[in-house]
């Protein structure tokens, strides 16, 4: 009996042996299996912040913005260049890209391309989604490990949020293709849109510029009128894409394809806007209520303490066809007032390039921290309170494009 009791105790002690075994190879193990985040905070930083350098590139489906800064957050240099969307161009291509805008950012501030920079925010078009944000990274230090010690990689909306918000609130784009996104005090980001033109792009140029074709096509077929004449916007289309009739666009929607060619179509409606032609009126004022339809899909998923702020809801507004809000605004906010989703909305658009934003993660990737002046990158340009909202007249027949 004592001798079976003695042997269940070894037994027993036995098997805590082998727990305890495991958990000190786990211990081994560990400084030898970093995490990225735990490898970038290893990363050696210069001694003093004025020899920090730190990038960040801000890319769009037409250009990109790369910005380097100091370790006090000092704007070094600016540099244009092309899209750097993967989904459009590759992998392989945008990170040659990226990497011939870095190079040419080290040249003007004077240092040797073979110096890396501290860390390099990309927050592009068409990133957002792990598995491709991890191939965009391998591939940039595989083939040009020169660039950066490490990097920060997300979709253009964040960049975007964070150059005008120090943490929670809504960014719209509206460029070449749109995309809407909402980062709650917690960290917790909601996404609305950003599918890309076959899918979604609602609200953009591209969206623009494919619905007043798409009225002329149906309405000279007979398929659908036009809600307006297209007197202006048919010899409009034959002038921009250098054609004669209907068949000869064709290459240019399908074989020759260019998105961010096709998308400059829409500077053509806002010419037409300005000349009051109808269809084009009409087409912006319909563009305008998509837009309200993102911020309502996300005012609904935010944490209330974002829509009581001072303001109530921050919205960062991006991209080219927000110069047209004078004529998408009254659609735009009758749309958010009949929803009843929000009391209180406060649009902001941004005053200095996005890739600040880039930056400013990119240092938080590597532990940097510094004051970074939110206020002086953004300027107010509308604000909606619900108690004050007092519903304007139909213009521009905009009442008729309520839906789709």
């Amino acid at each position: 009996m004592v001798g079976r009791r003695r042997g269940r105790k070894k037994e027993k002690q036995k098997r805590i042996d082998e727990f305890e075994l495991r958990r000190e190879l786990r211990r081994q193990r560990r400084p030898t299996e970093l995490s990225d985040k735990e490898s970038m905070s290893k990363i050696e930083l210069p001694e003093h912040p004025e020899e920090i350098r730190i990038g960040g590139i801000d890319g769009g489906g037409t250009q990109s913005t790369l910005v380097i800064i100091d370790g006090k957050g000092t704007p070094l240099t600016e540099v244009k260049g092309p899209s750097t969307n993967h989904w459009l161009l590759g992998i392989a291509e945008a990170t040659a890209r990226i990497n011939a805008m870095v190079e040419r950012g080290k040249q003007n501030i004077g240092i040797s391309e073979l110096i890396p920079l501290d860390c390099l925010g990309l927050t592009l078009s068409g990133c957002g989604e792990e598995s491709t944000d991890r191939q965009l990274t391998a591939m940039m230090k595989e083939k040009y490990p020169n660039v950066a010690k490490a990097y920060y990689v997300n979709s253009d909306a964040i960049g975007s949020l964070r150059t005008g918000l120090p943490n929670g609130g809504i960014v719209l784009i509206a460029g070449t293709g749109s995309n809407a996104l909402l980062m709650n005090l917690d960290g917790t980001i909601i996404r609305c849109g950003g599918w890309g033109h076959f899918m979604g792009d609602e609200g953009s140029a591209f969206w623009i510029a494919h619905r007043a074709c798409k009225y002329v096509f149906d309405d000279i077929d007979g398929l659908a009128p036009a809600p307006k004449p297209i007197s202006y916007v048919w010899p409009a289309m034959r002038h921009y894409f250098n054609v004669t009739d209907r068949k000869e666009i064709l290459p240019h929607f399908y074989k020759d394809f260019d998105k961010s060619i096709f998308a400059m179509f829409a500077k053509e409606i806002v010419t037409g806007c300005e000349k009051k032609d109808p269809l084009c009126l009409y087409i912006i004022s319909e563009n305008g209520r998509y837009l309200a339809k993102h911020v309502i899909a996300l005012s609904r998923k935010a944490h209330n303490d974002l829509k009581l702020a001072k303001g109530g809801l921050k919205v960062v507004c991006v991209g080219s066809v927000w110069k047209s809000w004078d004529v998408m605004k009254d659609v735009f906010i009758d749309e958010i007032h009949e929803s009843r989703a929000l009391d209180e909305l406060t649009m902001i658009r941004l005053t200095a390039t996005a890739a600040l934003g880039a930056c400013y993660l990119a240092a938080e990737e590597i532990d940097w921290f510094f004051t970074k002046p939110y206020e002086d990158n953004i300027e107010v340009f509308h604000q909606y309170k619900r108690k004050n909202y007092i519903k304007p007249r139909a213009t521009n027949d905009s009442s008729e494009s309520k839906g789709d």
